[in-house]
């Protein structure tokens, strides 16, 4: 297989990734900037997910210490949440999150938009506090519970939500699809260094359902690249059960996407 470069500029930082998304056209406000709302609930969710690896239960937000907008974020921006356990009380964690937009496919740049600091409170299922576990104890079982990743880079770090299910009370295939297709575009983008458009789903697999509340992360390779088409391969896994976390394939696909210019007619893509 030929090898590609990496997808994405390496962002200054040293805290692991908990979220990487793509803001939509219905995420902007009035002056055609991404509300900046949007940015807080992700936040929110990925100092959650930082909260929860430490906590192995539920969390509830109990204070935003800081919040800092930096700069403004655009549709098509890949924006990518970082976020770690800065300090642990009894039933108390507090994350320090950082935020980079990758920009410009044709130029690829990063930017850091927002750096937040938030505190959560461990809870059962009651919804009372609940003594934290002991930090080696947690380390352990984070190493044991995250195993290493495809051999991909991750495109998109998603958490569904109860607007996602179906009457079944899964959430989508439809979602699911929508998410791959996102996540297949990603790499074709950054490889055409232009507009693409999917033109053929070549396989689409449903391995397992996925819930409200699975961490759901979508690694994506470049097959081939033609005169104007690129063939990736997305593979989807979820991380489920905070408090005995395991992770499972839940998807896999290979999508065809052409590369089209302003006029959307097909574009040729320059070799590497």
């Amino acid at each position: 297989m030929t090898d590609f470069p990496p997808l994405f500029t390496p962002a200054p930082t040293s805290k692991p990734l908990a979220l990487r998304t793509m803001p939509m056209p219905a995420d902007l406000n009035p002056a055609g900037d991404v509300f900046g709302g949007w940015i807080m609930a992700m936040v929110d969710i990925a100092g959650g997910i930082a909260a929860r690896r430490r906590t192995f239960s539920r969390v509830v937000t109990v204070a935003v210490n800081s919040f800092t907008f930096k700069q403004p974020v655009a549709v098509g921006d890949m924006v990518s949440f970082y976020a770690e356990v800065v300090s642990a009380g009894k039933t108390s964690v507090t994350i320090d999150v950082e935020v980079f937009a990758e920009r410009n496919p044709t130029d690829p740049h990063v930017v850091k938009v927002t750096e937040a600091r938030l505190t959560y409170v461990s809870v059962d299922q009651t919804g009372a506090k609940r003594p934290l576990p002991p930090e080696p104890a947690a380390a352990e079982s984070l190493m044991a519970a995250y195993p290493s990743s495809p051999n991909k880079e991750i495109v998109l770090q998603v958490v569904p939500m109860p607007a996602d299910l179906n009457p079944a009370g899964d959430v989508f295939g439809g979602w699911i699809m929508s998410m791959a297709d996102i996540a297949g575009a990603i790499p074709a983008i950054r490889r055409a260094r232009s507009k693409v458009a999917t033109v053929e789903v070549d396989s689409f697999v449903f391995k397992q359902p996925v819930s409200v509340g699975d961490l759901v992360t979508f690694y994506a390779e470049i097959l081939s690249v033609g005169d104007t088409s690129i063939t990736v391969d997305v593979e989807v896994f979820a991380r489920r059960n905070p408090e005995n976390p395991v992770v499972v394939k839940v998807t896999e696909a290979r999508m065809t996407f052409v590369a089209i210019d302003e006029f959307h007619a097909k574009r040729h893509i320059e070799a590497v």
